[in-house]
């Protein structure tokens, strides 16, 4: 269950839950059915001005036809986060291969979902989600106990000496909420874009299809 994609070994069973093996990068294999739009809420109450700040939800649209394995991204996010070498980038970029043999890359890392099953078992409450979707990680809390690993359908999560650590859009590197990550900043082929979802998906005429999972993962992809 804790097996990773590396180098140009196959996707895993963990990863093939994100659904790019079964169509997310359409364009390289084959077509696949859209992903079932959400179901409208049933209450159609006025929201207060709460509600509309807790919709806000920032995430990442990956381009796998432009991503050309640079390393650029990961680069970019190890040194603005100061991560130790042997230690693992918050960013990775993964290859994931189809049952017909083609190939796509993507830039990957903690997809801030919805509902995030890291946030949810952690004992110590280290792991919270933001007002702006953004996922984070109080490592004064982390008491290292590698739930949120086992519950993270993307196996995201690893640890330091300090504890669970991840991206969080370079809030900790000086970025302000919605500006761009290094990372993105770093991408020389459009391969990799951030903002607002819903802006996301309006720059490509809505056709990216977004990473499926229980937990709604704030991943776009092309």
């Amino acid at each position: 269950m804790n097996q990773r994609a590396t180098g140009e070994n196959a996707v895993s069973r963990r990863t093939a839950l994100m659904g790019l093996s079964a169509g997310a990068a359409a364009a390289l294999w084959c077509a696949a059915a859209v992903p079932r739009a959400m179901a409208a809420g049933e209450d159609a109450g006025v929201e207060s001005a709460s509600e509309a700040v807790e919709k806000t939800q920032y995430g990442f649209l990956v381009d796998t036809r432009n991503c050309v394995n640079c390393q650029k991204c990961v680069a970019a996010c190890r040194k603005a986060n100061n991560t130790p070498d042997g230690t693992p980038a918050r960013r990775e970029v993964r290859l994931f291969e189809s049952h017909f043999g083609a190939k796509a890359y993507l830039s990957y890392g903690c997809m801030h979902c919805e509902k995030p099953a890291c946030a949810e078992v952690c004992p110590a409450g280290a792991i919270s989600k933001r007002a702006d979707g953004i996922v984070v990680v109080d490592p004064e809390r982390c008491i290292g106990c590698k739930y949120c690993y086992q519950a993270c359908p993307f196996s995201v999560p690893h640890y330091t000496k300090d504890g669970m650590d991840k991206c969080d859009c370079c809030l900790g590197a000086g970025v302000a909420p919605g500006d761009e990550p290094n990372c993105a900043a770093a991408c020389m082929f459009g391969a990799l874009h951030y903002g607002r979802l819903d802006d996301l998906q309006s720059s490509c005429g809505n056709t990216a299809r977004k990473v499926e999972s229980s937990t709604g993962p704030s991943y776009l992809l092309l």
